[in-house]
């Protein structure tokens, strides 16, 4: 998603010059020789395959443009500079949800919805189920789940 793209919003994606566009709103997918300097975007597609700037909230922007050669130079979240081909599809704008990370899940049922399974610590096993189950650790050194002693003496 798109940051400044509503519900019900029509999306274009055209290799048309920039003139005969009806409209510049973000999340419009178009080719990358049409964009002007400094613009936002994200999602390049090479080879119809979305290469960069996929995380939430993050963005490339043009730097520079080549048309003798039908060349752009970018710039990618990570402050890298490339230079990519004209010809390659981008979404204009943003991605959205750039607070993602201060999302807080309210219980562990969400965080199962999204697909990380609970797991269960081998303290809290049997001694017959991990090696670190029970109330043993006193007696014997610590050791992984294969076996080995995991906290050595250095």
């Amino acid at each position: 998603m798109i940051l400044g793209v509503y519900l019900g919003q029509k999306i274009f994606a055209s290799n048309l010059p920039q003139s005969l566009w009806f409209n510049k709103l973000p999340g419009n997918i178009i080719l990358l020789k049409y964009l002007s300097k400094y613009n936002v975007f994200s999602n390049v597609y090479v080879n119809s395959i979305s290469k960069y700037s996929l995380s939430n909230g993050t963005f490339c922007q043009v730097l520079d443009i080549f048309n003798d050669f039908n060349l752009v130079k970018i710039t990618l979240p990570s402050k890298n500079i490339k230079i990519l081909s004209s010809w390659y599809f981008v979404i204009s704008g943003r991605n959205s949800k750039q607070d993602y990370k201060f999302n807080r899940l309210g219980k562990a049922g969400i965080n199962y919805l999204t697909g990380k399974k609970p797991s269960v610590r081998g303290v809290a096993k049997n001694p017959v189920d991990h090696p670190h189950g029970g109330r043993t650790k006193t007696n014997q050194p610590e050791v992984s789940p294969w076996g080995w002693v995991a906290k050595r003496n250095k």
